[in-house]
């Protein structure tokens, strides 16, 4: 451990860093330029004290309690519809998932539609679609979001209100080259997040994102304490996908799901692949899905290679010409094949079938 962490007044709540870099502390990763920087730093003085107060610390405890809010939808994959274009009729399909930041005019600070069949149109999907909504992007898309202030609530009130049936909270970001006080305050935003959705009356996927040991520990007790908790977000797209992190990610999410002492589900972006790891860890893996899409407005048509794998021919259309049936063969062949790979349950073994 950092020599210097011991001594830190966060100590007890951050749990230090143990790393390889020649450190003192975590200010070893203070860019040195307060008066340009953004992050959660000590070195800021008056700026990291509005920070800390704007969160109410960083421990968890002081979080609201909330209801436990009901979902029910029985589908594993989801596609990600990201926008309306290229497309003449609504598209059908039992569950749905948009990008939160989409639905935001962060300019006005308002909801960028007034029903479900406003949305549904913009969308070009079908308004008997089950909504969900996912906070994992960019962070330039997602802090706005925090940046609403008390705004958010009434803005919850209204996506309840048009038929939004879950969330994903924002996964503000953790580095791993910054001061710790940032993922602290990026961790508790998270949780204060999923409070207000919750007590909006939106369920809500709790993001249990962290950097260290120490952080996932922190979520398992806060999940193991509040039974309103029933579902998690996990994004296997940028650190947690690389080779060198995610099998330390995938532990981390299979020692939350152990210690919560009862059934979760989880939601996840990114890479398939991780699929049946958490299959053995929580009752239900659901997968948004959004190579379907891009694909599609790339006019690429997805073409059976055997029961498990799918290959992707390029098929230009003439300009202007809606991809509606492309877009439903995608959907329809990528779903097949991601059940097929990651979904179907193991062959049993030839020795135990004949015994």
């Amino acid at each position: 451990m950092a020599l210097g962490c011991p001594s830190c007044r966060h100590f007890d709540i951050c749990g230090g860093l143990s790393i390889e870099e020649g450190v003192l502390d975590c200010l070893a990763f203070c860019c040195g330029k307060p008066e340009s920087c953004s992050l959660v730093c000590r070195k800021k003085a008056e700026l990291f004290a509005q920070q800390v107060r704007e969160i109410d610390g960083f421990e968890f405890c002081n979080v609201a309690r909330t209801p436990a809010i009901a979902f029910n939808f029985n589908d594993d994959i989801v596609p990600l519809i990201y926008h309306g274009s290229s497309r003449a009729t609504a598209l059908s399909h039992d569950v749905m998932a948009l990008r939160l930041p989409d639905l935001i005019d962060f300019r006005t600070k308002s909801p960028r539609f007034e029903s479900k069949a406003a949305l549904c149109q913009a969308f070009r999907i079908d308004e008997a679609a089950t909504l969900i909504l996912t906070g994992v992007d960019q962070d330039h898309r997602i802090e706005p979001w925090w940046a609403l202030g008390e705004k958010r609530l009434g803005i919850i009130e209204r996506l309840r209100q048009i038929g939004v049936a879950l969330v994903t909270a924002p996964n503000f970001s953790v580095f791993l080259d910054h001061p710790r006080t940032d993922d602290l305050h990026a961790m508790k935003r998270i949780a204060l997040v999923f409070a207000e959705f919750q007590l909006g009356g939106i369920a809500c996927a709790l993001h249990a994102h962290g950097r260290t040991e120490r952080d996932f520990s922190r979520w398992a007790y806060f999940i193991h304490e509040r039974p309103e908790i029933q579902i998690l977000s996990y994004e296997f797209i940028t650190g947690p996908a690389t080779k060198t992190r995610r099998q330390f990610h995938l532990e981390q999410l299979a020692m939350i799901a152990k210690m919560a002492d009862r059934d979760l589900d989880i939601i996840i972006r990114g890479k398939p692949d991780v699929i049946p790891f958490l299959r053995q860890h929580f009752r239900r893996v659901i997968y948004i899905e959004s190579g379907t899409f891009v694909k599609t407005i790339n006019r690429q048509r997805a073409e059976r290679l055997g029961n498990r794998d799918l290959a992707w021919a390029t098929m230009p259309t003439d300009p202007g010409a809606p991809i509606d049936a492309l877009f439903q063969h995608n959907a329809r062949e990528r779903i097949a094949y991601l059940r097929n790979r990651f979904y179907a349950d193991p062959e049993p073994d030839p020795v135990s079938r004949a015994a």
